[in-house]
């Protein structure tokens, strides 16, 4: 392949991924825009959120949250409030948590629940870990026909790579077949062996596809963050896959890539940045990686959750001295949210200008031009 114009002091570092062909484009897709009414017109943010974000799977809670039978916790974005739950025998078990009297909140917060029954704090409705009705106060004045099989609504869960994930659709596939070619990338890390250890949110002024558009790309690299980033991702030998709703890219890392020599496994080489469409992007470095989700509050705000996952000690390192560039990772992390958080919090003062018509993307923001052709597909 030859090398992008403009590498600077990168010389003649070839930093491709080995499963990159010669014949294969650094920049799948051609330059392409967007009318700037997608991120601003109500009536598509009412479709995208009932056609897209309510159709997808998303990780929600690191597993280790609730490992014991009779665990739980309460998961609430998008409007919504799910209880999940450990069931005895192991697996899980997620509903919606609303009584189905009156619609009152029935479980708050996380926990043991040792008997195993919720009630419901308004007029003492039980529900037990599956979201079943199974005990009704006054149950003679109610009509018996409408109590028969009670139950919250259930909510579609599973439990893959060290997370618990959700989705509130029944036409989507199951959640391994929803990841395809990034589940098969993702099972290369071994999550399962890596623990959550920090954790943060914040609201960002912004419709949530600005929010993704702005971590999903790598060309705003050496200049908001050009005092964080920029002497270490190697962002002109960022090589972007598109992996259909998905997108993915690898990118070379300096001090570190370079020595990997012989290594074929670009997941131990590079650092790899995945987008779980439509919401949530995994970037993953060989031992340890960020999660991070775009969960939408209103048109134009999102919240921003995000985690520092990572695996076991390096061969080589002490706990301490791997603790230890642990909490440098996630404090740089931090500085870099400040950065994009800035950038993206002052779309609040143009978002409805009259100069603001359109959004252009040119070939390296090629998984943008992804993004949006799948939004535009799934909104038809």
């Amino acid at each position: 392949m030859t090398k992008p114009s403009g590498t600077g002091t990168d010389g003649d570092f070839q930093p491709y991924p080995s499963g990159m062909t010669p014949e294969e484009k650094q920049y799948p897709l051609d330059p392409s825009a967007v009318d700037a009414d997608i991120y601003r017109d109500p009536q598509r943010f009412r479709a995208e959120m009932d056609k897209i974000l309510f159709q997808a799977w998303f990780p929600v809670y690191p597993a280790a949250d609730i490992p014991d039978a009779r665990d739980y916790v309460v998961w609430e974005q998008m409007g919504q409030s799910v209880v999940i739950a450990r069931l005895p025998e192991g697996g899980l078990a997620a509903w919606h948590n609303v009584c189905q009297h009156r619609g009152a909140r029935l479980v708050d917060g996380s926990g043991n629940c040792r008997v195993g029954k919720f009630k419901c704090p308004w007029h003492g409705f039980v529900y037990d870990l599956h979201g079943r009705v199974t005990n009704v106060p006054l149950r003679e004045a109610f009509d018996e026909a409408e109590l028969t099989d009670l139950r919250a609504p259930a909510v579609r869960v599973e439990e893959w790579g060290g997370w618990v994930w959700l989705t509130f659709s029944e036409r989507v596939a199951p959640l391994r077949a929803y990841l395809g070619a990034i589940g098969d990338e993702l099972e290369g890390y071994q999550l399962e062996s890596f623990r959550t250890i920090h954790r943060t949110d914040v609201v960002l002024q912004a419709n949530w596809k600005i929010v993704v558009d702005a971590f999903n790309e790598t060309w705003h690299v050496p200049f908001t963050h050009k005092e964080t980033l920029a002497g270490s991702v190697m962002w002109r030998h960022a090589a972007l896959k598109l992996a259909e709703p998905h997108t993915w890219m690898t990118i070379p890392i300096r001090g570190f890539t370079e020595r990997r020599v012989g290594i074929q496994d670009h997941r131990q080489t590079h650092l790899c940045h995945y987008l779980v469409f439509p919401n949530t992007i995994f970037s993953c470095f060989p031992t340890h990686l960020q999660m991070w989700s775009a969960w939408p509050m209103s048109l134009e705000q999102t919240r921003l959750c995000a985690y520092q996952i990572v695996g076991p000690t390096p061969q080589g390192r002490t706990p301490d001295k791997w603790a230890a560039q642990n909490e440098r990772d996630w404090e740089h992390f931090m500085n870099v949210v400040k950065e994009d958080s800035e950038v993206v919090n002052d779309f609040a003062r143009v978002i409805g200008s009259r100069g603001f018509t359109r959004n252009m993307f040119n070939t390296a923001e090629s998984r943008l031009t992804s993004f949006h052709e799948q939004v535009d597909k799934m909104l038809r």
